[in-house]
């Protein structure tokens, strides 16, 4: 290929999509079917434009695909050419007059003659007939098992159903295999069976209609592949208010991805639950944050937390620290929280003794300051140093006091105490003495420059505490 586009001005490319298209086709295909023609448009002048690339853009099964581009190929807008796997040609945009297909006549007689008399208060339309037509031949559902079909709908809906819903009832029972006349009656009796426990749970629901296909499409997915019982659903229904079928199988999907199936592991669950949010809102008030949705934040960050060991009221004491340090965010202080993992500072009563301690190390870095003559507020560097000249050097506090002294009147003192520690700790320097006769041949470290030596991360997060706030 002599030229191509990048990708950046691909992505930026526009398709043409007709105008028939538009006004004459897409007002009558499945929804599926119409985002399978206009992807597939898309991605046609891509090198990744497989099926599998179109699947995974859609994000539906590789059938339904195939069979949108058969529905669109009995349209007489695309071609499918033979070839593994099959190719896909875009034709030209005609408007449907042009393209009714003619389906014989002889071979559909006793259909229509039937679905005539099985609707005889509905005039039936020739595009209503031909879109039966249709789906019998692209998904090779037999005659007979089109009128079982139709009939199950009619029971369902009344006469005065449209045949859209009847050609979805007739695509889900072909795409599970069902295209027989006694695969269709086999799959239908069963969906009968469910109608008195779909009845109870549409009760529970507070909801007075009937149940539907896709109700009992639902109830086996449940009862089938999640493997809830009727008791558990209906009791998970009384507890829903408002959104009914959709929102009941949102939340069994959710139990199930938790793996939560008895009544009482749901209690359980739901308590926790409970728990959770009331924890997060009580952390997010701390920090000075609304987030009205707390799902993300509760699996982001607040079930971590937990998983890690610390217990609630732990995690309450942690937000009001990050609070009272200016540290007002959640990834603030979920880094706050890792550091103390990392230290096994897990309960209340450990961070409060660490806490302790470093109010102790900040009264005695605070007193090194004032024999330096400076005033202003304990900092981070100032315990980075203090910790190096305690716990790395191991220099008694004398001398350190002895250190300061010499501090007062230079210019940032912390940094000209730490040169003279320096100095010392290379000379083994242990006593005031000791440093006395050291002092006396230092060299002028005004201008010394220090680099900080790595220490305890945690300290600094205890700037300006206040114990009262904690």
């Amino acid at each position: 290929m002599f030229t191509k586009l990048s990708r950046e001005k691909n992505l930026m490319r526009n398709i043409e999509l007709d105008n028939l298209f538009v006004t004459e086709y897409m007002p009558y295909a499945p929804e599926n079917f119409v985002k399978v023609y206009i992807a597939g448009l898309s991605l046609a002048h891509t090198p990744d434009n497989s099926i599998d690339e179109l699947s995974i853009l859609l994000g539906v099964e590789k059938a339904v695909i195939m069979e949108a581009f058969l529905y669109w190929a009995e349209q007489g807008i695309i071609n499918v050419l033979p070839a593994d796997p099959p190719e896909i040609e875009y034709l030209e945009v005609k408007p449907l007059s042009a393209q009714v297909k003619k389906f014989s006549k002889a071979k559909y007689e006793s259909f229509n003659n039937q679905l005539s008399a099985m609707l005889p208060k509905r005039a039936i339309l020739p595009s209503e007939y031909n879109e039966y037509y249709s789906i019998m031949e692209v998904l090779h559902i037999d005659v007979d098992a089109m009128l079982a079909i139709i009939a199950y709908c009619v029971r369902l809906k009344g006469e005065s159903i449209g045949y859209p819903y009847i050609l979805a009832v007739a695509r889900n029972l072909a795409h599970q295999g069902a295209t027989s006349f006694e695969r269709v009656s086999e799959k239908l009796n069963e969906l009968a069976l469910y109608e008195r426990e779909l009845s109870a749970i549409l009760k529970a629901l507070g909801s007075k209609k009937s149940p539907d296909h896709n109700d009992s499409q639902l109830y086996i997915k449940w009862t089938k592949t999640l493997g809830f019982t009727p008791e558990v659903i209906i009791s998970v229904a009384k507890a829903i208010k408002k959104g009914g079928m959709e929102r009941l199988d949102s939340k069994l999907s959710k139990y199930y991805e938790n793996h939560v199936f008895s009544l009482q592991e749901i209690q359980d669950y739901n308590d926790n639950r409970d728990k959770l949010f009331a924890l997060t809102k009580e952390i997010n008030r701390i920090l000075g944050i609304y987030i009205e949705q707390l799902d993300y934040t509760i699996e982001t960050y607040v079930s971590r937390w937990l998983s890690f060991g610390f217990s609630h009221d732990t995690l309450i004491l942690i937000a009001k620290y990050c609070y009272a340090h200016d540290m007002r965010t959640l990834s603030v202080m979920d880094e706050t929280v890792k550091r103390f993992y990392k230290q096994g500072l897990l309960t209340e009563s450990a961070i409060n003794s660490f806490i302790s301690e470093a109010i102790s190390i900040d009264e005695d870095i605070k007193r090194l300051l004032s024999k330096a003559g400076v005033t202003r507020n304990v900092n981070s560097w100032d315990r980075d140093f203090y910790r190096t000249w305690t716990y790395s050097w191991k220099m008694p506090m004398d001398v350190i006091e002895y250190a300061a002294s010499l501090a007062s009147g230079k210019g940032n003192a912390t940094a000209y105490i730490n040169s003279i520690l320096a100095s010392w700790h290379e000379r083994n320097v242990d006593s005031v003495e000791q440093a006395k006769k050291c002092s006396a041949s230092e060299p002028n470290q005004k201008n010394t420059v220090v680099t900080a030596k790595s220490a305890d991360e945690l300290n600094a997060l205890f700037a300006h505490l206040n114990p009262e706030d904690i």
